[in-house]
């Protein structure tokens, strides 16, 4: 894994170096305060999770230092005797390091649910370096961060990193290619299964209010937003209230530019597409100049607001009529552009 900083002992406008992270460490947030104020001091964290930092792959591997419960970090290029080479602060480390779990598991759960016979899929770490540049070695705690971010996925029902992979067992009844088996059950017809779908929803509904409806419909059950609507099992205001955005998108033909001209839409909400685990956060891209939008035209004025999804009261728009690397190539860009302003800094008053 990846991760750009400006590794140095004086700040230098420059754009900031990749550095490849082949240990994660976190400590209680006091060692990590202690060891935020006196860098340079030798340390048995270090001693003990050592990473050469020139391994002839034309970049320089570090160890990445976190804390209990802060989001910030540090990259540590590791010298001799517990102490750092280098280092430098990273803003949001935690976050950004969890950002790319959340998208390698997404990538392990759905080569599994798409591809399993049984229930049972493995994924190697060399695979997840190949496809995603994600570097997971036994014992490096990018490992453990991974087992517990695979564990709180609700396909997920058993897992374990053994043998340079990741061995799960999936809920079968996300496995879309299971193999026949013997003494299946007849299937109901068409208009049983329907009835009892709709006694299944009501009894659920029965249990549920608010975000908990909506996620249980449209997750649980896998009704779109507009068979949602077209069912009466929420009303146009309730599914607005819920995912908090106007009842205007819910006709799901909006354009990506008409939504940039909503005013009463969550601040949180962000783009997806289903073709990829990429999210970018639509106030983002509010912030892009109007050269940068010219550069994204097929995506403002092509793709449309298809379905919507809800997590923790944050809307996700699941686009349409663009292809997912459009939106891919908008998060690359808008991350670059991110990164130009971390580097030069806060502007002079």
């Amino acid at each position: 894994m990846k991760i750009r900083a400006e590794m140095g002992h004086q700040p230098a406008p420059l754009w900031p170096h990749e550095y490849q992270v082949d240990k994660v460490v976190v400590l209680p947030d006091v060692a990590f305060a202690s060891f935020m104020i006196q860098p340079l001091d030798s340390y048995d964290f270090i001693r003990n999770n050592w990473v050469e930092p020139h391994q002839g792959t034309g970049l320089n591997h570090c160890l990445l230092v976190l804390s209990d419960d802060r989001t910030d970090g540090a990259l540590v290029q590791c010298g001799d005797d517990g102490r750092a080479m280098y280092a430098a602060y990273v803003a949001g480390a935690r976050d950004i390091v969890q950002a790319r779990l959340e998208r390698a598991v997404d990538y392990i759960v759905r080569q599994a649910t798409e591809n399993t016979g049984n229930g049972s899929w493995c994924v190697y770490y060399d695979e997840l370096e190949r496809e995603l540049g994600l570097t997971i070695r036994d014992g490096s705690g990018l490992d453990a961060m991974l087992l517990g971010t695979m564990c709180a996925r609700p396909e997920v029902a058993d897992v374990a990193l053994i043998n340079g992979c990741v061995d799960a067992v999936y809920q079968l009844s996300y496995c879309k290619n299971l193999e026949a088996q013997e003494d299946i059950p007849a299937e109901f017809s068409p208009e049983r299964a329907a009835e009892l779908l709709d006694n299944a929803i009501s009894a659920a509904l029965g249990l549920y209010q608010g975000e908990d409806s909506y996620t249980m419909l449209h997750d649980s059950f896998g009704l779109t937003l507009q068979e949602i609507r077209e069912h009466n099992y929420m009303s146009d205001r309730e599914i607005a209230e819920t995912c908090d955005v106007p009842e205007e998108l819910l006709d799901c033909c909006m354009r990506v530019r008409g939504v940039l001209e909503l005013d009463d839409i969550s601040g949180s909400a962000v783009l997806s597409h289903k073709d990829s685990t990429v999210l970018v956060p639509l106030d983002a891209l509010k912030k892009l100049t109007d050269s940068g939008q010219e550069n994204f035209t097929a995506l403002l004025d092509t793709a449309r607001v298809a379905d919507i999804r809800v997590d923790d009261g944050i809307p996700e728009l699941v686009l349409e009529g663009v292809d997912a690397a459009e939106l891919e190539r908008l998060h690359d860009a808008l991350e670059a552009q991110t990164q130009a302003e971390q580097a030069m800094g806060p502007a002079m008053g």
